[in-house]
């Protein structure tokens, strides 16, 4: 794939970013999960963008002779473990690094009933190195990392989400709000974690240019019984993000399917898919 750059580690100085962490690799050196961690080097510092679901992550980071000590923030989408899963691993590792997530995560729980019920909730006990982490009640700017936690619903939500719940004050599973995610901004590139208010709403919010935007979008192949978007809707997405977003680089993976990504890919030459090894400039 052309974006996918073989240049060494540390040679570049415009934005780079590595997959660490995701269910697909053509490095048989790299472990894989399903988790998102993507590292990402800009003119204005280090980034760890989600931990992934375990600390495989810093397997894969040595394997591609990335510092992860040298990391200066991570930056949380949200409080499903497969993305914040890693999170304590890091910080054992770091000693450095400010975490920026949402002020709903701590204490909330999270379930799936996606094919069986699961938990999904992060295993992080915020009573500790209380001064490393940086709660987000609304839209922010901290140093360079711009911070949006107020996204709309303007378009359609994705169909996955129904499978998502979460416990409210009295113990029962609700679904989820998602009020506990964020997207990010950082020296042009947009960081959507798994989009769980939808690709098309985060960009709604987002009043600021983009250069790149790189995430999971949360759409989901159909399995037996369980139907997500159709053909037809995805090809409506696919034709809004290139009408209202042409000078976008999109770079997805993770908890978008590949029956999914090949039908967005037919009408959009700005839409890529990402591995786990993956180098993007």
């Amino acid at each position: 794939m052309e974006h996918v750059s073989k240049r060494p580690i540390g040679s570049m100085n415009k934005n780079r970013m590595v997959v660490l962490s995701d269910h697909r690799t053509s490095n048989p050196l790299l472990q894989t999960e399903h988790g998102l961690s993507i590292y990402m080097e800009s003119p204005s510092g280090k980034y760890l963008l989600d931990t992934g679901a375990s600390d495989l992550f810093i397997h894969n980071a040595e394997v591609l002779g990335i510092d992860l000590a040298d990391i200066d923030y991570c930056l949380v989408s949200h409080g499903h473990s497969d993305h914040i899963g890693g999170l304590p691993a890091f910080m054992q590792i770091n000693q450095k690094a400010k975490v920026i997530l949402s002020a709903n995560i701590p204490g909330a729980e999270y379930v799936s009933v996606r094919r069986y019920q699961h938990s999904i909730t992060g295993n992080t006990d915020f009573s500790q190195q209380k001064d490393r982490f940086i709660f987000i009640h609304e839209n922010t700017i901290v140093g360079n990392i711009h911070v949006y936690a107020n996204i709309g619903q303007k378009h359609a939500i994705p169909l996955g989400n129904q499978h998502l719940l979460t416990r409210d004050g009295v113990g029962n599973y609700v679904s989820d709000t998602f009020c506990h995610e964020l997207a990010f901004i950082v020296d042009g590139v947009l960081f959507t974690g798994c989009a769980h208010h939808g690709l098309l709403n985060i960009l709604e919010a987002v009043k600021e240019p983009v250069k790149m935007s790189i995430g999971g979008f949360h759409l989901l192949d159909s399995h037996l019984h369980q139907h997500y978007e159709s053909d037809e809707q995805l090809q409506a997405i696919s034709s809004c993000l290139g009408r209202d977003y042409p000078d976008i680089r999109f770079y997805t993976g993770h908890c978008t399917g590949d029956h999914c990504y090949d039908m967005l890919a037919k009408s959009n030459n700005n839409l890529h898919q990402f591995h786990c090894g993956d180098e993007i400039t």
